[in-house]
C-alpha cells in the first residue's frame, strides 16, 4: 500500500451497528440480473440489508458492466463489462504478457474505468463498497481500476468507502489462470484484487487457504495487510429461500398455474403429440446450470441415455425430456448437440429430447428461478455434474423446490456441503456407474422415499442455509476495524 506521511494520514470512517441502516452502499460487479451466481447473490444481499438490516431500498446502487435489470439505482459502463475489448485482450495474453502497444492501451482503459468508479462513489456518496470477484481476471479492468482508485484518493487525503471483497472465485482456483506472466503477475498483485480490500467475504472454506501464498505476496508491498485480512474475512456460504414447506405443497395447487404456462409457451404437448407419447410416459430432467464446461452437461445427458435404458425395461417411461434452463455465454450448445447426435446413434432411438430454454426466451415469461419449481411439480429428476464450483447457488435452489439432485462430489461439496447431510445421490467418478443408475431408479419409483429426503433437505437448508447468516456475517464486516488508514 502506499505509504503517506505521518500529517497526511486519514482516519477512515469506522462504522458502528447503529449507523447501518443509515449508510449508502455499493455493489460493484461485471454482470447483473444474469443467471449465474454472483447475480443471485447480489439480489440476496440487497433482500438483507432491505428487510434484514433496514437498509432503504434508495441506499443502495450498483456499478455494473452490463445489467438486465434496469433502474435508476444500476449504472451501466462498458468498461467493466467482461466483454469489453481490453479485458479480453489482458485475458487472451495472460500467459505470454503485455507488449508496449497492449500496455498503453490496458493504462488508458483503466484509467477511464478509475474515473468511472470515482464518479459513482462521489455521486452516490458511497459509505460502503461490496465488490465481487475482483479477485478474479474475467474483472481485470474494473479490479484494477477499482485498486486505483483507492490509492489515489488514499494519497490524496480523501475520504474512501470501507472496501469489502465478497470472494466468489479468484484467479487461484481456475487452471487456466495459474499461470500468469510476469507482468501480468504484478497487475495481479496491484489490483486483483490488491492491496486495498478491508474485509473479504469467502463462499467456502477453501478459498482462504489457496489464497494464503498470494495475500501474503501482498503483504510484502504493504506489511500487516496478511496480518489484518487473517482477522478480517469470514466465510459465507449461498443462502436460499425454501420454496415448499413440505413434499406435500407438491401434491396441492402450489405452482399448478406456473407448470401450465411452461407446457403451453414451451409447447411440450404438441412435441409429445408428434413422437405419439402420453405425457406420463415422459420423464423430466431439469439441467438447473448455464451452459459451461465445467458444469459436465455432457455427461449428464450421457447418464440420460443410460438411465431411460434401465426405466425402459421397466415398460413406465418411453422418453426423457432434458431442459437446460441457463444461457450459453461460452457458445457450447453445438457441442451439445452433436453430443445428442451421437448417443442417438449409439443407443439406436431418439428419445431424449434437449430442450434450450435460452431458444425460448421471446415467447415465455417464466424465469430461470421459476423453473426447479415446475420441474419439482412434474416429478423431475435433476441433474448436477459440475466438476469445480465457488460454492452451488444453483444446487441449493433445487433442493429448495423439492427436487433430488444427482451430483458430482466437486471439492467444495466434498468439504463444505457434504457434512450437512443432504439426502441425494453423489457420482464420485465421471463413470457411468450401473449402481448410481439404479439407485435412481429406484428413487424415480419411490413416492415415499422422495417425501422423506426432500422433507429433510428443506429441514437442512432452514437450518444451514438462511439468509439470516448472510445478516450476521454482513454487519460483522461493515463494522470491523477499518484497514486504509
Amino acid at each position: 500500500m502506499i505509504k503517506l506521511l505521518k500529517k497526511d494520514k486519514i482516519k477512515a470512517k469506522q462504522f458502528s451497528k447503529e449507523e447501518i441502516p443509515k449508510l449508502k452502499y455499493g455493489m460493484i460487479h461485471s454482470l447483473f440480473g444474469d443467471t449465474e451466481g454472483v447475480s443471485i447473490v447480489m439480489n440476496q444481499i440487497e433482500e438483507v440489508l432491505n428487510k434484514k438490516l433496514k437498509v432503504p431500498i434508495r441506499n443502495i446502487n450498483y456499478l455494473i458492466g452490463n445489467s438486465k435489470i434496469k433502474s435508476k439505482r444500476i449504472t451501466e459502463s462498458e468498461l467493466l463489462s467482461t466483454k469489453n475489448e481490453t479485458t479480453l485482450l489482458m485475458r487472451k495474453n495472460y500467459q505470454v504478457g503485455y507488449g508496449g502497444g497492449s500496455s498503453e492501451k490496458i493504462e488508458e482503459t483503466i484509467t477511464k474505468a478509475k474515473e468511472t468508479i470515482k464518479r459513482f462513489i462521489k455521486r452516490n456518496k458511497i459509505d460502503v463498497l461490496i465488490s465481487h470477484n475482483s479477485s478474479h481476471p474475467v474483472n481485470f479492468i474494473s479490479s484494477v481500476a477499482l485498486s486505483r482508485y483507492y490509492r489515489d484518493e488514499i494519497l490524496k487525503g480523501n475520504k474512501i468507502p470501507k472496501y469489502i471483497l465478497w470472494w466468489h472465485d479468484s484467479h487461484l482456483e481456475r487452471k487456466e489462470f495459474l499461470s500468469p506472466a510476469r507482468d501480468v503477475e504484478n497487475y495481479l498483485l496491484q489490483g486483483v484484487p490488491g492491496p486495498f480490500v478491508e474485509y473479504i467475504l469467502f463462499i467456502n472454506s477453501l478459498q482462504f487457504k489457496e489464497a494464503r501464498k498470494y495475500l501474503k505476496k501482498l503483504d510484502q508491498r504493504d506489511p500487516g495487510f496478511y496480518k489484518r485480512i487473517e482477522t478480517n474475512n469470514d466465510i459465507i456460504y449461498n443462502t436460499t429461500d425454501t420454496f415448499i414447506e413440505k413434499f406435500g405443497d407438491l401434491q396441492t395447487d402450489k405452482f399448478n398455474e406456473t407448470v401450465d404456462t411452461f407446457m403451453r409457451d414451451f409447447k411440450v404437448e404438441n412435441l409429445l403429440g408428434e413422437k405419439e407419447l402420453k405425457l406420463s410416459e415422459v420423464l423430466f430432467c431439469l439441467q438447473h446450470t448455464r451452459v459451461v464446461g465445467r458444469k459436465r452437461i455432457d455427461f449428464a445427458l450421457e447418464f440420460c441415455y443410460e438411465l431411460l435404458e434401465k426405466l425402459r425395461k421397466r415398460g413406465r417411461y418411453k422418453s426423457i425430456y432434458f431442459f437446460i434452463s441457463g444461457q450459453d455465454p461460452d457458445k457450447k450448445r453445438k457441442e451439445l448437440i452433436q453430443l445428442n447426435k451421437k448417443l442417438q446413434e449409439k443407443y439406436n432411438h431418439e428419445n431424449i429430447f434437449l430442450v434450450f430454454a435460452e431458444d425460448y426466451s421471446n415467447k415465455t415469461k417464466l424465469t430461470f428461478e421459476e423453473y426447479p419449481k415446475v420441474f419439482a411439480k412434474l416429478k423431475a429428476i435433476t441433474t448436477y455434474f459440475s466438476e469445480i464450483e465457488g460454492f452451488g447457488n444453483n444446487l441449493l435452489e433445487v433442493l429448495a423446490s423439492g427436487l433430488i439432485p444427482i451430483v458430482y462430489a466437486y471439492p467444495v461439496f466434498k468439504k463444505d456441503i457434504s457434512k450437512c447431510n443432504f439426502k441425494l445421490i453423489t457420482f464420485n467418478k465421471f463413470q457411468l456407474n450401473s449402481k448410481k443408475i439404479q439407485e435412481t431408479v429406484n428413487l424415480i419409483f419411490d413416492e415415499d422415499k422422495r417425501r422423506k429426503w426432500v422433507n429433510h433437505n428443506l429441514r437442512v437448508l432452514k437450518d444451514n442455509f438462511n439468509h439470516d447468516l448472510i445478516a450476521v456475517k454482513l454487519v460483522q464486516a461493515i463494522t470491523s476495524e477499518r484497514g486504509n488508514v
